[in-house]
């Protein structure tokens, strides 16, 4: 009979868990367009112990509801992590969802035009207005061409995010500046195999060696890894896994490969595969913290006004705290455009703009602050 209970209990606790575990999708207007997101809030979220929060990109043609599938709802339960997952606008040519990541083939990169960097930016604002969440502790992943958006984010709007996790997507080849400006932890899975991002030949980017050895480099680790290898438990899937860790003692510094052989253009999991990618990711982000990120209060208005992508051809989005006003000046000093931002996030369009470098000049109740930035 008591058996008999505790089996009714937990059975109960477990569909109340259920019922209050919260998937939700939500919709923001954001440069121009109606973006949308999926959103799960575990049953065990409390704000009063704020949370991690992880994001991530579905590949191309994919959605946000069939990826949000992935596996790090089951992680969140346990992990307090409130987990996201945005959706790509459709592009176009394609007519199919795809990300502005400067992933592209024959020239063209899809959705060229739209503000992912800031979209992105923006879910972040909104999921710490709206949970208790841990601003230091602030991770983003992606899978093929979300994987491709997440290194763009790590290259070029890195200040808000702790940690970084890409499958199957390197650095797009219609990405012309590397320059991340910090020590940045990276993550890397990829196939051997893969048949769609090749492992050695990317038509769409860089190859994921050549990926691994920039961050190397960037993050100043040592050249000799440390090397693991997972145990083949599941020998029919022909697939086996080797993890190597860069570092230089700096947890700020590491870069984890996990070179997947045998592996083609997919996602692991367990038990049908030797590791899981979700479980292995967690693993890899919950090392990291970016204190940067966390305490605004003391951060400078240099440092919470952002113009991103630099350099740009087409679009550049300024980012700004509060009302501003915003000149832009050319390198003699003559002044190009003037333009009044109601706050948050500014598109501007400089595809009339000469080549050369630029000074914007914005004025804010707070101060005045000088940005440059470069038209390709």
């Amino acid at each position: 009979m008591k058996k008999n209970l505790l089996i009714i209990a937990l059975i109960s606790l477990a569909c109340c868990n259920m019922v209050t575990a919260q998937w939700t999708n939500k919709t923001m207007s954001f440069g121009g367009l109606t973006r949308s997101y999926r959103v799960y809030k575990s049953a065990n979220y409390n704000a009063a112990n704020p949370a991690s929060l992880l994001i991530s990109l579905h590949g191309l043609g994919d959605n946000m509801n069939n990826f949000s599938g992935i596996g790090f709802n089951h992680i969140a339960d346990t992990a307090n992590i409130i987990c996201i997952f945005p959706q790509a606008v459709t592009d176009a040519l394609l007519q199919e969802s795809a990300w502005n990541s400067g992933a592209g083939e024959f020239g063209y990169c899809p959705n060229s035009t739209v503000n992912d960097i800031g979209f992105i930016n923006a879910i972040i604002d909104t999921a710490q207005a709206n949970y208790s969440i841990d601003r230091t502790r602030v991770y983003l992943c992606g899978f093929s061409m979300g994987g491709f958006m997440t290194e763009r984010m790590a290259l070029q709007s890195n200040y808000k995010i702790a940690a970084f996790g890409s499958m199957s997507g390197t650095f797009g080849n219609g990405l012309t500046t590397h320059n991340p400006g910090r020590r940045v932890p990276v993550a890397h899975f990829h196939g051997t195999h893969d048949s769609t991002v090749y492992y050695i030949g990317d038509l769409y980017g860089l190859d994921p060696d050549s990926m691994i050895h920039f961050w190397i480099a960037n993050n100043t680790c040592g050249l000799t890894p440390v090397t693991y290898n997972y145990p083949n438990t599941v020998p029919g899937d022909s697939i086996t896994v080797e993890r190597f860790e860069y570092s230089n003692g700096n947890p700020e510094s590491d870069v984890w490969f996990f070179k997947m052989f045998g592996a083609s253009h997919e996602v692991l999991f367990t038990p049908t595969n030797d590791i899981s990618e979700c479980v292995e990711l967690w693993l890899f982000f919950r090392r990291h913290s970016f204190a940067s990120a966390g305490i605004p209060e003391q951060t400078s208005l240099s440092e919470l006004i952002q113009v991103y992508p630099n350099p740009a051809s087409n679009n550049i989005t300024i980012e700004a705290p509060q009302k501003s006003i915003i000149d832009i000046l050319n390198i003699q000093g003559q002044l190009v455009k003037s333009l009044v931002a109601a706050g948050d996030y500014t598109t501007l369009n400089i595809s009339s703009f000469s080549s050369g470098v630029y000074l914007m000049q914005v004025k804010t109740e707070n101060g005045i602050v000088i940005k440059k930035f470069m038209k390709e």
